[in-house]
């Protein structure tokens, strides 16, 4: 981890990461969610966002925030997964690398998460914390779900807001993940979609208002896991299907606008990677480790999968944007805002910052702390 500064303050902080699923980016304005924008006028936000890893999906992106620590690290690198493939050479289903919520717990301090993803809540090893809503990662029955399954904001909110009010919590994560649903479903800018936006932010304003007391030894730190596009009315990419590219793959899997490939052993990998990056629809590439290639779709194209989303996708450079916004009473606060007003940060970056405001280590994290005074120039 980089170099952390400890702050020393009379009275200890609260942390709260509030983390949203699949959020719009071009939504974020005073017109549409006056409590974000206003929490980041008064404390601080990067005017063209942050950044996060590729493939720029849930799954990495979230166990990156949490742990401050990149994909080969978590060895959590693709949200798509099956049979053969997660757990294997594209990666593992739980995180390697304990999160934020771990280290605060083993400082001793007291945590809690709220989540809007229970399939998330295992990856990131969360379902095995004792003050966590859904408990074990399991949903309570009744709780509304939407079109995927996930608890609706709405399901979220009474959680959200009930530990936002408790006074003796050092650390809540909120997870809030339907505006990923609708985004897929019916794209990043349908009418529902920003009606979905309008919504949490509302209930951001409720969190804020239930943090009141306790203002002035707040941080609240706001991100998201990616942005999101229009699907366009393309065929899917098959890195296997061209005559060109036969015998380069042993195996394959698609994650959106990205795509994991195994190369066969023995080709040429220049070669492979000459004939797999003109593929149509292909706009770039990244050489992880021997044999493994990630492949990245131009914007508004998708890999052939089982699955694929109607009208809104994610996954390559088109989508690697996030919210980051800073926001509390804390005196980290204003060094945090400017941090991030003069460098966008990266999700690895919150983690290690909010382990510093908590005077607590987290030794597997790779990001800067924003608190440090080499954060802009790092």
């Amino acid at each position: 981890m980089k170099r952390r500064m400890r702050l020393n303050m009379p009275t200890k902080p609260r942390v709260i990461l509030l983390a949203f699923d699949g959020f719009p980016l071009h939504a974020f304005r005073e017109a549409t969610t006056p409590n974000l924008w206003q929490l980041g006028q008064a404390g601080g936000l990067s005017p063209d966002g942050g950044t996060t890893g590729l493939p720029s999906t849930t799954y990495p992106s979230f166990a990156t925030l949490l742990t401050g620590a990149s994909q080969s690290r978590t060895g959590i690198r693709t949200t798509a997964q099956k049979p053969g493939a997660v757990p294997g050479w594209a990666g593992g289903n739980r995180s390697r690398v304990p999160t934020l919520v771990h280290a605060t717990l083993e400082a001793g301090l007291s945590a809690t998460v709220v989540m809007g993803d229970q399939k998330l809540q295992q990856v990131l090893v969360l379902d095995t914390i004792e003050r966590a809503w859904p408990p074990t990662a399991i949903l309570p029955e009744g709780t509304e779900v939407d079109a995927h399954g996930y608890p609706t904001n709405a399901a979220v909110r009474p959680h959200a807001l009930q530990a936002a009010a408790d006074s003796d919590l050092d650390l809540l994560f909120i997870h809030l993940n339907e505006t990923d649903t609708l985004g897929h479903d019916l794209g990043p800018s349908a009418a529902e979609t920003m009606e979905c936006v309008r919504a949490a932010d509302r209930i951001v304003g409720e969190i804020v208002e239930a943090l009141a007391p306790d203002w002035d030894r707040t941080v609240i730190a706001v991100a998201s896991d990616h942005d999101m596009v229009r699907r366009l009315p393309y065929p899917t990419i098959d890195p296997t299907a061209s005559l060109e590219c036969a015998g380069l793959v042993d195996d394959w899997i698609a994650d959106g606008c990205a795509a994991w490939l195994r190369l066969t052993h023995g080709v040429d990998a220049h070669m492979a990677i000459s004939r797999l990056a003109a593929l149509d629809g292909v706009e770039g590439w990244r050489w992880r480790e021997p044999d493994v290639l990630l492949l990245l779709a131009a914007p508004g194209r998708t890999f052939a999968a089982p699955w694929i989303p109607v009208s809104g996708i994610h996954g390559s450079t088109a989508t690697d944007r996030t919210l980051a916004i800073v926001g509390g009473g804390h005196p980290a606060v204003a060094e945090i805002g400017a941090s991030i007003a003069a460098r966008p940060p990266r999700l690895r970056d919150w983690a290690p910052t909010l382990a510093g405001v908590l005077n607590i280590d987290l030794p597997d994290a790779e990001g800067v702390n924003l608190l440090s005074g080499d954060a802009v120039s790092a």
